[in-house]
């Protein structure tokens, strides 16, 4: 690898980032382009690495290899250019695969709970000393950010099924968290995501870790959690049960989906050698991943919440949860719905889970890397509601929103997987926190 220069356009996104930050580490050279600042650009300009907002063709030029995402146009200047030049370029997927060559990959995929798996997986290992290095799709709060730099032996990976990714991965194990139906502007209907899933599992080598409900994978270890419960401020126990016996764990993460995304990632560990207790302790350390159910109680009667959730069955296991650990409470969802695809796809499922809300509000589709589609908007969405959402049309106006419908007490949620985290500080500040 000794004299390239990674070019990487879409560098603040937060696989890109990480990639961008592996390469840094190991010697190379590395620049990047995105549209805006970030969180992930300024950690990146700190290490030294050059950031552009703006088209450079000079760059590009320097370049030996050119790295980008799906949200950069094939008409994008720089990537032009370096097709022009015959310079090696790679989707994010393919430098991903061939980063992680050399270790053998712990990999995670899933429809739902594959950032908080695989952040417990990274956790467990740097806490027991195995020296994991780590790409994970959320800032881990144990190590300030989505990458952990590590010597091995073990890479953990979350492996993304969004364009096939995932089967770019040769897994030495892996956990898949869940095989239900999303991207479906990629797959075309749930048969073809199956599918997908059922040609990952065949890619791994060793062990494969799966939900005892997921059904479709062969040759899987399945785990169940059989007992989850409420045991104090902030304090959760649960059971879980596999083939090799069953543990109970306490810990300070809200949710039964949770518990599982953890008894997933010991169980694996469990079946490596790694003891049970030694897990066990190690686990109460773990810190979580932002906006995955992170709450912050603002007084004895309102707590706040940013959570990730973007697919109508992880909106029904948030509310779910909260209404365990907040009963009787009024639950406000703020929603922001991601993909003009996947809110098509998913309109009348986005309306029946939503209902299980007190009271929603619809902000306008972040829509990521698709076009402007006028003819789907959250009215695609609301006109299934039997209870009328409240829609606004930014984003500013959400606090506005609360104090009309706020009674308490009550859990006000931030939710969705676009921009609609900005609103967390102006919440906390809203109400003196």
């Amino acid at each position: 690898m000794a004299g390239k220069h990674w070019r990487f356009l879409g560098i603040g996104g937060v696989g890109m980032s990480a990639l961008a930050e592996h390469y840094h580490r190991q010697g190379q050279e590395v620049s990047g382009y995105d549209r805006e600042p970030s969180p992930q650009t300024e950690r990146l300009s700190a290490l030294g690495i050059p950031i552009d907002f703006s088209p450079r063709l000079e760059r590009v030029r320097e370049a030996t290899e050119v790295v980008y995402t799906p949200a950069i146009p094939e008409d994008f200047p720089e990537l032009l250019e370096a097709r022009r030049l015959g310079l090696r370029v790679l989707r994010r997927a393919e430098a991903l695969a061939q980063a992680v060559e050399p270790y053998q990959v712990l990999a995670v995929a899933g429809a739902h709970g594959k950032t908080s798996t695989s952040a417990i997986l990274t956790w467990l290992l740097h806490r027991l000393g195995a020296l994991p290095v780590a790409f994970v799709g959320g800032q881990m709060r144990n190590f300030g950010g989505t990458y952990l730099p590590g010597s091995g032996p073990y890479a953990v990976v979350e492996a993304d099924e969004y364009d096939r990714a995932m089967l770019r991965l040769s897994p030495a194990h892996a956990i898949i968290t869940s095989t239900e139906p999303d991207h479906l502007e990629i797959y075309g209907d749930a048969a073809g995501v199956l599918a997908a899933y059922q040609a990952f599992r065949e890619r791994v080598g060793g062990y494969c870790v799966v939900p005892a409900q997921v059904v479709g994978i062969r040759e899987a270890i399945r785990v169940e959690v059989r007992d989850y419960q409420v045991v104090g401020e902030g304090r959760f126990r649960f059971v879980y049960r596999w083939d090799g016996g069953e543990r109970e764990v306490e810990w300070s993460h809200l949710g039964r989906l949770y518990a599982e995304n953890a008894a997933l990632a010991l169980t694996l560990l469990e079946v490596l050698g790694f003891s049970p207790t030694a897990l066990r302790e190690a686990l109460a350390g773990y810190a979580g991943v932002a906006r995955r159910l992170e709450w912050q109680r603002l007084a004895p009667d309102l707590v706040a919440v940013l959570d990730y959730a973007h697919h109508p069955t992880e909106i029904a296991r948030t509310i779910d949860t909260l209404r365990e650990a907040f009963p009787g409470w009024q639950i406000i969802v703020l929603f922001q719905p991601h993909l003009f695809s996947r809110t098509a796809f998913f309109a009348k499922e986005f309306a029946v889970v939503l209902e299980r809300a007190d009271e929603v509000v619809l902000f306008p589709i972040y829509p990521a890397r698709e076009p402007y589609t006028p003819h789907i908007s959250v009215k695609t969405i609301s006109q299934h509601l039997v209870k009328p959402a409240r829609e606004v049309v930014a984003l500013e106006q959400g606090m506005k929103e609360v104090d009309i419908l706020l009674k308490r007490p009550a859990v006000i949620v931030l939710m969705g997987a676009g921009d609609i985290y900005t609103l967390w500080h102006s919440l906390l500040k809203h109400f003196g926190a």
